[in-house]
């Protein structure tokens, strides 16, 4: 089995609305904003992203109870948003707030 493990910390930029699958399981669409420095070649580099994810469960059910703005380091596996659409989506599977 290869490698597929995230852990990425930022603030909640987007909340959705609790769903439930067709099976009655909760789920909840968020984004996350990135921004940190880091070490590439031997050289400080500015990094700023967004990241769109993805929860399910009891861990879907917590989430969507934060409020946007929030500092969160998310934690799970990368998976393709759709059969027809490969662009990586996060799956998360556990998260931690991040107090100031």
């Amino acid at each position: 089995m290869f490698a597929n493990r995230l852990e990425i910390a930022g603030r909640l930029l987007e909340m959705g609305a609790l769903r439930h699958t067709p099976s009655g399981m909760p789920s909840v669409q968020l984004r996350l904003s990135h921004v940190s420095e880091q070490i590439e070649a031997g050289h400080h580099r500015q990094v700023e992203c967004e990241v769109d994810a993805l929860a399910f469960g009891e861990v879907a059910t917590a989430l969507a109870e934060l409020a946007v703005g929030i500092g969160l380091r998310l934690s799970g596996f990368l998976d393709r948003r759709s059969v027809r659409n490969p662009q990586p989506l996060l799956h998360v599977t556990g998260y931690e707030l991040i107090k100031e």
